[in-house]
Parts: structure tokens; sequence; C-alpha cells
């Protein structure tokens, strides 16, 4: 061998190194990962919880291909105001005051007094698409802000 640690005898391979292996993982994938499932348990969450807090509105369009006559979409509807909305609030409502608070609830629902008041007449088909559409898209306001008194 040549003692000339520069000359061309003394050349070797290129030894290529092992591929670093994917486990364990690096701390930041597990920073990441624990983002990702905590992210996902949340959405989760509240998927669950708000269809929970909308089971009365699809028990009461279930109940809405029962009815039959006017007398019943008025009392569909009032029991899923009180179902919504506070007792105190909903329950001792009729006639006028009844459509002014079914609009107030859901400004896309073009109920009148007469469709809701006439008891013995028979439900059309618009009067039953308006209870669902006040079933589906009524919003519950805090009752402060419902009757009108400011916010503190």
């Amino acid at each position: 061998m040549n003692s000339d640690q520069y000359s061309l005898s003394n050349l070797r391979d290129i030894v290529i190194p092992d591929a670093p292996g994917l486990w364990p993982p690096a701390p930041g994938v597990w920073v990441v990962l624990g983002i990702i499932v905590a992210v996902v348990l949340i959405i989760v969450w509240q998927w669950l919880s708000s269809h929970k807090r909308n089971a009365y509105r699809r028990a009461g369009l279930a109940l809405l291909g029962n009815t039959k006559t006017v007398h019943d979409i008025s009392v569909l509807l009032k029991r899923v105001a009180l179902a919504a909305f506070p007792h105190e609030q909903v329950a001792s409502l009729y006639g006028r005051d009844w459509v002014v608070f079914l609009k107030q609830t859901c400004p896309e629902s073009r109920f009148s007094e007469t469709d809701l008041t006439a008891s013995s007449g028979e439900a059309n088909n618009e009067l039953i698409k308006q209870a669902g559409l006040w079933i589906r898209h009524h919003r519950v306001f805090d009752t402060e802000v419902h009757r009108g008194t400011p916010e503190p």
C-alpha cells in the first residue's frame, strides 16, 4: 500500500447509512397527533350536543306528517315552542300574540292570524309547509332579549 494518504489506491466505497426508522416518531409528530385528536373530539362533542339539543325539532317534524287540521298544527307548534322556550313565555300565547311570537322567532315564516285561529278547518299544504319551516328554522333567544329589554 502506498503511504500517501491522498493516493487513489486508498479510496473506499461510499457507505450509505440506513434510512431512519418510522418508530418512534419525533416529538413534533406526537404534538400534531394530539392536536388532531383534540380537534376531532371537540367536533364530535359539538355535533352530539347539537344533535341532542335539536331532538325536539326532529320529533316535531315527525309529528307534522300526522296533522290533519289547523288545530292539530297549532297544537304541534305550541308543543315544539314549549320544548324550546320557557313555559311562562309561551304557554299563555294565543291568537294574534301567538302569531307575532311565531314571526319573531322565525322571520322567514309567513303565518297569518287567520291561518292558526280557524280551529275546525282542514290543514292546507301551505300551512303545513310554514309549520315545517318554523320548526326547522326558529331561533331560541335569551328570554330577556326576546322580550325587548336591553342586555346589561
